[in-house]
């Protein structure tokens, strides 16, 4: 461990307090003015992405209990941004996807992240680029063999 440990930490440490802050409050990203969280931002990401969904994908890509992904769901369909139907192939299966709202608000959220994204990276040389995509990989890949580590010892008798 070099000798930036305890600055580092306290770093990440305020970054997710921010998020988690955010997060509670909500981010007026709604097209007209009500607080999404970041679960919901997500969930129209991931369905912008393919178009539609069947709700039970959308749990397994995303890891989260279903109870917690269909209240979102319902949130997002009560504020027009989803629509949700029984899948006509499979009676048992739901399927949702974006409105013109959903869409619009997607691709707003999106922009302004990626405003964000360039704001942040503008006053950064390459090496400096480089040395933050090589932290986050790193911190994405231990993060997921720690889970596959926990996951596993609580898998076994």
């Amino acid at each position: 461990m070099g000798n930036y440990y305890n600055e580092i930490n306290r770093m990440m440490e305020k970054l997710i307090h921010k998020v988690l802050v955010y997060d509670r409050k909500g981010f007026k990203a709604g097209v007209k003015g009500e607080a999404l969280s970041l679960l919901d931002l997500d969930i129209l990401r991931r369905i912008e992405e393919q178009g539609c969904k069947k709700l039970y994908e959308l749990v397994e890509e995303m890891e989260i209990d279903r109870g917690l992904i269909s209240s979102c769901i319902q949130k997002l369909v009560l504020n027009s941004y989803l629509e949700k139907e029984k899948s006509k192939k499979d009676k048992r299966a739901y399927i949702v996807r974006l409105t013109e709202l959903g869409r619009k608000m997607t691709a707003t959220h999106l922009e302004k992240q990626k405003e964000l994204l360039h704001l942040i990276l503008d006053d950064m040389s390459l090496n400096e680029e480089k040395a933050i995509l090589k932290f986050l990989s790193r911190v994405n890949q231990t993060s997921l063999a720690y889970s596959r580590k926990m996951e596993q010892k609580n898998n076994t008798p």
